[in-house]
């Protein structure tokens, strides 16, 4: 019983190396370089364990994405952290939710590689992922006072920053929105408060 203990123990960190493995490849050489022979040769294991345990690069993505190392308002300590929120509290979680996820795809490459992956490819894994997860958090949260489709809001909101930030990467400005600047963010950030500070009123 304790050898199959050991062995269980042994393959969660050889499994965590392989996914901690991908985000360094995708953040180092971008999706496209995603393949076994870099993912094992940068976790330094044999490539026949990313096939024992995760079948294929498909497989192995998908469970990177279920991971949710790719950005930290879908790790489970985040979920975890959100207190029981009395309804006039809820507009300042959300609106702390947005900048938390805006700031993560403005300093995660990968993630924003991630994003442009899933658009190229059609596949929906990342999208599917995050869905859970955000239904998940709406639902700790609850709805805006006075507002009865908040997970709509926050959809449009969520398409918003992923544009803006994927944007980023090859343009200086969104109209006069300075996309390098923290000055620019900062006036998105603004924005994203005022219009959930608006909706519930």
């Amino acid at each position: 019983m304790k050898v199959d203990k050991i062995k269980k123990r042994d393959r969660e960190r050889t499994k965590g190396k392989i996914l901690k493995a991908v985000g360094e490849v995708i953040e180092q050489h971008g999706t496209e370089k995603v393949g076994v022979n870099l993912i094992a040769r940068t976790a330094g294991v044999n490539k026949v364990l990313i096939y024992r345990y995760f079948n294929s690069v498909d497989g192995l993505m998908e469970e990177y994405v279920k991971s949710g190392e790719y950005t930290s308002t879908y790790e489970a300590e985040y979920f975890e952290s959100i207190p029981n929120l009395h309804p006039d509290e809820r507009s300042k979680a959300l609106t702390s939710l947005m900048h938390t996820f805006m700031n993560d795809l403005r300093a995660r490459k990968s993630t924003r590689d991630l994003l442009r992956w899933e658009i190229g490819t059609g596949k929906s894994m990342l999208s599917d992922a995050r869905n859970q997860v955000a239904k998940k958090i709406l639902e700790k949260i609850g709805d805006l006072p006075n507002y009865n489709d908040t997970s709509a809001l926050i959809a449009f909101l969520s398409a918003g920053i992923y544009f803006l930030a994927i944007s980023a990467d090859y343009r200086e400005k969104m109209l006069d929105v300075d996309l390098h600047s923290d000055e620019g963010w900062k006036r998105i950030e603004n924005i994203i408060e005022r219009i959930i500070t608006d909706v519930k009123s």
